[in-house]
C-alpha cells in the first residue's frame, strides 16, 4: 500500500511540474508578444507613391505595397466610399497592417495602369474576417463602385474561391486608374492579401489552390472514416474520440475558408453555432487525449484536471454568446492555453513514466497548436512593419497540417496497440505457463495434503495436556488454511484454462441459503457478528456449484473483513433476473480499487496481514461471473461497508428450459457430493426417475448442514478425504443418514458407512433407498418394519 501511495504521490508531483512548467512557457511567450507590441515602429506617413504597371499576364500584382500606396488611412467618419477623395485623406497611415481595434473601416490608395492588351483582370482579396469588402475603380472618363459580396454563388459579379472572393475589372488597355479599397471589421482581423491579375492567370491559379485545397480535404476524411472504422470494429472509444475531433477541427478550419459561401450566404460572423462548434472540438480532443493516455476516473493526478478543462470550456462557450467581441477574444485565449496545457503537460509526464512512443502523440499536437497560436498572437499583438503583403495560403496549408496531426496520431495509435498486444501476449504466456505448471503438479500437491490430514487424524488421540492440545488445533487449522488456499488455486487454475463447464440447472434459493446460513453462521458468531439470510421464494436458472461457489466467496470474504456489525445476504427480482445481494459493515473499499479489487491476490490495504485467506477469492468470483455471465457489482464506501451484487437469470412459468418434477412427501431425499460432474449427473437422473428428491453439495460439511436433512448420502473418495470432520463425526453422520462411499475393495471407510462399487449397479441404489426407507419407519413406530413402504425393486421394471 506504500508503495502505490507514493507513486500516485509521486506522478502527481509530476503532473503540477508538468503543469507548471507549460504555464512558464506560456507567460513567457506572452511576455514576449506584449514586449514586441510595444517596440513595433510605426510607419511613417505618406501620399506619394508610384503607380502599379500591369505589364505581366501571368504574373500576380499585390495592391499593399509601400512601393505603391500609402498604406491603410483610417476613412473619415461619416463619409462613404464612393465620396472619397481623389487624394488620400491627412490621417495617420497605419501601413499595411490597420488595427481594427482603434478604427473599424480602412481605405487603401493606390493606383495601377495597364500596359498589356488585355482588359479583363481580376481583383482578389484572401482571408475572411472582413465585412464586404468594397472598391473604387476611377477611371480618365467615369468611376465604379463595387462591393465583395457573400453570397458569390448567387452573383455573377463576386466570384468565391478557396483562399478567398475575387470580382472582375475591366482594365482598358494603356489607361491608368484609381483603385481605392475599403475594409471594415468589428474588432480583429487576419490581415488580408488584395492582388491584382488577369482572368486567365486567376482561372489556373484557382484551379491550382482548389485541387490542393481537395485534396487535403478527402485525406482528412479519409483517415477519419478509418478511424470510425476501427471505433465499429474494435469498440475502442479513442477511435471515435480521434476520428470526431478531427472532424471538428477540418469543419473549424473550413468555417474560416471559402467554403461556407459555396452552400449558403455567409459573412463569416461568429454566431452561436461558431462558439458550439470551437467548444466540441475542444472537449472531443480532450477526450481523445483521455483515451489515449488512459485517464478515467480512478486515475490518480490527471483525470480532475481533464474534467476542469472540459468545465471550463463549456462555461466559456456559454459566455461567448452573451459578451463582447473585445471580451471573447481575451475568453478563447483562456481556453485554448488551459486546454493545451493539461493535453501537453499530461504527455509530457506520460512519456516520462510509460514509453517513448507517446512523443509521437505530442509532436501530433504541434501543429493545431501552432496554427491556434499564430491565430491567436495575430489578435494579441501588434504586426510587424512590411513593405508588402503576398499571397496567403494559410486556409489550405491548416488543412495539410491537419493531415500531419492526424497522420502522427495514427501512427501513434498503431504503436500503442503494438504495444498493448505484446502486453497482451506476454500475460496470456505468463498466465498459461502458470496454469500449466499448477495442472502438472497438482498431484504431487494434492498427495501430500491428503496425507498430511491421515496423519494429524491418527495423531490426535496421543496428543496429551492442554497445551499439547492447542498447539493440535493450531496444527489443524493451517492444514486447513493449506487445503483451502490449495483448491482455490486449482479452480482458478481450471476456469481460466476453460476446464470448467457449467451445468445450468433451476435452483431453489431458499435451499441454498439455508445451507449457506448453517455452514456460515457458527463462523460469523465467533466473531461476534450477526449473519441474516432474508427470505426468499425465487427460483433461480444457473449452474448450482458454481453460483454457491460464488456466494460462499462473497460471504466468506464479507465475514472476514467485518470487524462489527452484521452481513446480510437476500435477493430481489429485476425483471427477467434475480439480483443477490452480500451487503456488511465493514471497512469498506476505495473507488480507485474498485476496478482491482477482482485481480488475483488482492487484498484489502484495511485488514491485517495475518487474515486467513490466499486473496484470490474475489478473482474466482470474476472468472465464475464471467463463465456463467452472470455480472457481478459492487457499491463500497471507506469505512461503511460494501454491496456485492450477483445478476442471475430468473425461472419463470414460461420459461422454455424449466423443468418441473413433484416428488411424493414420503420418499428419501438424496444428497450427493462427487468430484465427478458426468458421474453426479447421472446418479441425479436415476434418482429423479424414481421420484426421490436431488440435492447436490461441494463438501460432505455442507451436506451435514442441510435443512431438511437428506436421507441418503453419496460421494466419492476425493470428497471424503476432503471432508474437515473428523472419523467420529462422520460416523455419527453415517448413524442418522444412510451414508455410502464408491470406493474400491479392501478400503477403509469411516464407521456405519457403506461402501459401494467404483461402478454403481442400480440394484445398490435401490438397496439404500430401501434401508433409508426402513430408518425411516423404525424412528416413526420405534420398531424395525418387516418390509419397506416403498419397494424400490419394482421400479426396476420399469424402462431405464
Amino acid at each position: 500500500m506504500t508503495r502505490h501511495a507514493s507513486r500516485r504521490t509521486g506522478r502527481f508531483s509530476t503532473s503540477c511540474l508538468s503543469l507548471i512548467g507549460c504555464l512558464a512557457l506560456l507567460l513567457l511567450a506572452c511576455f514576449c508578444v506584449q514586449a514586441t507590441s510595444f517596440d513595433a515602429p510605426t510607419p511613417s506617413a505618406g501620399s506619394v507613391f508610384s503607380p502599379l504597371k500591369l505589364s505581366q499576364l501571368d504574373a500576380q500584382y499585390p495592391l499593399e505595397s509601400l512601393k505603391h500606396s500609402p498604406g491603410f488611412i483610417p476613412a473619415p467618419t461619416g463619409q462613404r466610399l464612393e465620396n472619397a477623395p481623389e487624394r488620400s485623406p491627412d490621417a495617420h497611415p497605419f501601413g499595411l497592417t490597420p488595427d481594427f481595434r482603434q478604427h473599424h473601416r480602412y481605405w487603401l490608395y493606390t493606383r495601377v495602369t495597364n500596359l498589356t492588351e488585355n482588359d479583363q483582370w481580376m481583383l482578389h482579396i484572401s482571408n475572411f474576417g472582413n465585412v464586404q469588402p468594397r472598391v473604387l475603380i476611377r477611371g480618365p472618363h467615369s468611376q465604379e463602385y463595387r462591393t465583395f459580396d457573400e453570397q458569390g454563388r448567387t452573383k455573377d459579379t463576386t466570384s468565391t474561391n478557396t483562399t478567398g472572393r475575387a470580382i472582375p475589372l475591366t482594365l482598358s488597355p494603356g489607361e491608368s486608374y484609381q483603385i481605392i479599397i475599403e475594409l471594415e471589421a468589428g474588432f480583429v482581423a487576419i490581415q488580408p492579401y488584395i492582388g491584382l491579375m488577369s482572368l486567365g492567370h486567376y482561372k489556373l491559379w484557382t484551379a491550382q489552390m482548389d485541387y490542393a485545397f481537395k485534396l487535403a480535404i478527402g485525406i482528412a476524411l479519409g483517415l477519419a472514416l478509418v478511424g470510425l472504422t476501427c471505433w465499429l470494429l474494435t469498440l475502442g472509444n479513442v477511435f471515435l474520440w480521434a476520428a470526431l475531433s478531427s472532424l471538428l477541427l477540418l469543419v473549424y478550419y473550413l468555417w474560416h475558408s471559402g467554403a461556407p459561401a459555396l452552400f449558403w450566404p455567409s459573412n463569416h460572423e461568429r454566431t452561436n453555432i461558431y462558439w458550439i462548434l470551437l467548444a466540441s472540438t475542444l472537449i472531443t480532443q480532450l477526450l481523445f487525449a483521455a483515451g489515449f493516455l488512459r485517464i478515467k476516473r480512478t486515475s490518480a493526478g490527471w483525470y480532475p484536471f481533464f474534467v476542469g478543462a472540459g468545465v471550463i470550456t463549456l462555461l466559456m462557450c456559454v459566455a461567448n454568446m452573451f459578451v463582447s467581441a473585445r471580451t471573447n477574444v481575451i475568453l478563447i485565449s483562456v481556453n485554448y492555453a488551459v486546454v493545451w496545457i493539461v493535453i501537453i503537460a499530461s504527455g509530457i509526464a506520460k512519456v516520462r513514466t510509460e514509453g517513448r512512443y507517446y512523443i509521437i502523440y505530442l509532436l501530433g499536437w504541434i501543429v493545431p497548436m501552432l496554427s491556434v497560436a499564430h491565430v491567436l498572437l495575430s489578435i494579441h499583438s501588434s504586426q510587424q512593419p512590411t513593405e508588402e503583403i503576398g499571397p496567403s495560403y494559410r486556409s489550405i496549408l491548416v488543412l495539410y497540417g491537419l493531415v500531419l496531426h492526424m497522420f502522427l496520431h495514427t501512427i501513434a495509435l498503431i504503436l500503442r496497440i503494438k504495444k498493448m498486444g505484446e502486453e497482451k501476449l506476454k500475460t496470456e504466456f505468463i498466465s498459461q505457463a502458470k496454469s500449466r505448471f499448477i495442472a502438472q503438479s497438482s498431484h504431487d500437491l494434492n498427495q501430500p495434503l491428503h496425507s498430511m490430514s491421515l496423519f494429524l487424524d491418527h495423531l490426535k488421540p496421543h496428543v496429551q495436556g492442554l497445551d499439547g492440545q492447542k498447539i493440535f488445533v493450531r496444527l489443524k487449522n493451517t492444514h486447513r488454511q493449506m487445503r483451502d488456499s490449495f483448491k482455490a488455486i486449482m479452480d482458478l487454475s481450471k476456469l481460466e484454462a476453460g476446464g470448467i463447464q457449467p451445468q445450468f440447472k433451476p435452483i431453489h434459493l431458499a435451499d441454498l441459503f439455508s445451507r449457506l446460513q448453517h455452514e456460515y453462521g457458527v463462523h460469523a458468531a465467533e466473531k461476534g457478528l450477526r449473519l441474516t439470510f432474508h427470505d426468499c421464494s425465487l427460483t433461480a436458472f444457473s449452474d448450482p456449484l458454481l453460483l454457491e461457489r460464488m456466494l460462499r466467496n462473497l460471504i466468506s470474504n464479507a465475514i472476514k473483513y467485518t470487524a462489527s456489525g452484521r452481513v446480510v445476504v437476500g435477493c430481489r427480482r429485476r425483471g427477467s433476473r434475480i439480483d443477490i445481494q452480500v451487503l456488511d459493515t465493514g471497512s469498506g473499499i476505495e473507488l480507485a480499487a474498485h476496478e482491482h479489487i477482482f485481480d488475483i491476490y488482492q487484498r484489502s490495504a484495511t485488514v491485517s496481514e495475518q487474515s486467513e485467506g490466499s486473496g484470490i477469492g474475489l478473482s474466482i468470483v470474476r472468472h465464475i461471473s464471467e463463465l456463467l455471465d452472470h455480472p457481478v457489482t459492487i457499491r463500497s464506501e471507506p469505512g461503511r461497508g460494501s454491496c456485492f451484487t450477483i445478476s442471475i437469470p430468473r425461472l419463470t412459468e414460461r420459461s422454455p428450459r424449466q423443468t418441473t418434477t413433484t416428488f411424493p412427501e414420503d420418499n428419501p431425499i438424496v444428497a450427493l457430493v462427487f468430484q465427478d460432474r458426468t458421474l453426479q449427473d447421472a446418479l441425479s437422473e436415476r434418482f429423479r426417475k424414481w421420484h426421490c428428491p436431488v440435492q447436490t453439495f461441494g463438501s460432505i460439511e455442507a451436506a451435514q448442514s442441510a435443512n431438511p436433512a437428506p436421507s441418503v448420502l453419496l460421494c466419492d473418495p476425493p470428497r471424503l478425504s476432503e471432508a474437515a470432520l473428523s472419523q467420529e463425526a462422520l460416523r455419527q453422520f453415517a448413524q442418522g443418514t444412510v451414508a455410502a462411499c464408491t470406493s474400491k475393495p479392501d478400503t477403509a471407510l469411516p464407521g456405519a458407512w457403506i461402501a459401494l462399487t467404483p461402478v454403481i449397479r442400480p440394484s445398490q441404489l435401490r438397496a439404500l433407498l430401501n434401508i433409508a426407507v426402513r430408518r425411516r419407519q423404525a424412528r416413526l413406530t420405534g420398531a424395525a418394519p418387516d418390509a419397506p413402504l416403498f419397494d424400490y425393486a419394482k421400479e426396476s421394471l420399469q424402462p431405464e
